[in-house]
């Protein structure tokens, strides 16, 4: 599928197959890279990734948005015979995803529908648990010192028994302590960030119904977009986002941009080894004022729009007159910071 493509690619070059798992409608769905089974999904929420090469499990990843949906739907079937429109060869529809095996054309194999991973509001809760180790730790010096005062004052003697009481009873007043605070956390702290993540909801929904911008297409361009951007480099082999952070839109010498801030997980292949990394960065994007090609379900022959030579839309430029394909998304990356 043109929407892969390029992380199949790189994929295939390293020997690597991703098993993803979805959920949708509580049903647990599959999705490999190696096309050894794909589901078809509509609207599921990535539940894990698994990195395998040689049919050993590299590496594990659970973190992700339950915000962030995905769609893959193809009613293709790989075993059904497809006839070239070129030549008239006729073979199973998987021999025709790299071309017509006989006179080389290419085809452009695309979804019915897809939803690359959009999230159209924000999570309202605390994500991180790093108030809960504080919280622990202030609760355990305060009951430690408590302990302390309390059996110093009060005991005639001063051993290793005296010294377990203090700890005994740091305990039992570090577990009183900690669920009296972490009561108190949950309106003092979470309280704020659910009115902070409203507001950030109220924002977006603000910029979606004042552009007028289609959601699906936005999204779905971004994140073709970040495919390019990403898999450029030799050692990254998957990404994910995270969160979208932030949405501004503006205007410049009469073109349109949005720029959005993003949390990223990147996955790198280095050394036989899977490593990960989360990354903010900021991406705009701008608007290009033109007819994009529009891929439809299944195969698509696509001509050059100059010299009307076929053409692999993925490749950038036709083979024949070196044309630039440049209309595949509406709107194309400017600018990384």
């Amino acid at each position: 599928m043109v929407t892969d493509n390029y992380k199949l690619k790189k994929l295939k070059d390293v020997g690597i197959n991703i098993k993803s798992t979805y959920i949708v409608n509580g049903q647990l769905l599959e999705r490999n890279t190696d096309d050894s089974k794909n589901d078809n999904v509509i609207n599921g929420v990535l539940f894990e990734k698994e990195y395998c090469k040689e049919g050993k499990t590299l590496h594990r990843e659970k973190e992700f948005d339950t915000r962030i949906e995905y769609t893959y739907y193809t009613d293709l079937d790989d075993t059904s015979m497809n006839t070239c429109s070129n030549c008239g060869f006729t073979d199973n529809l998987s021999n025709f995803k790299e071309g017509c095996p006989y006179c080389k054309t290419n085809f452009n194999i695309d979804y019915k529908d897809k939803e690359l991973g959009n999230k159209y509001h924000y999570d309202r809760v605390l994500k991180s648990n790093t108030y809960k180790i504080i919280t622990f730790i202030i609760d355990f010096a305060i009951s430690l010192f408590i302990s302390t005062l309390l059996i110093k004052t009060t005991s005639r003697t001063s051993n290793v028994f005296d010294d377990a009481k203090v700890l005994l009873l740091a305990i039992a007043l570090t577990i009183i302590l900690y669920y009296i605070f972490y009561i108190v956390d949950a309106y003092v702290v979470l309280g704020p960030i659910k009115r902070y993540k409203d507001k950030q909801n109220l924002k977006q929904q603000e910029f979606w119904e004042r552009t007028k911008y289609d959601k699906k297409t936005f999204y779905n361009n971004v994140l073709f977009e970040l495919d390019k951007y990403y898999y450029k480099e030799d050692s990254i082999i998957d990404y994910d986002i995270i969160d979208y952070l932030s949405f501004k839109d503006f205007n410049n010498a009469g073109n349109e941009y949005v720029s959005i801030k993003l949390n990223v997980k990147v996955v790198n292949y280095i050394n036989g080894k899977i490593k990960t990394k989360i990354k903010k960065e900021t991406f705009t994007f701008k608007k290009k004022e033109r007819k994009v090609i529009e891929l439809n379900n299944g195969i698509n022959l696509i001509k050059c729009s100059k010299c009307g030579s076929n053409i692999n839309v993925l490749d950038g430029k036709c083979s024949y007159c070196n044309t630039e394909v440049d209309n595949l998304t509406e709107w194309e990356k400017e600018s990384v910071s």
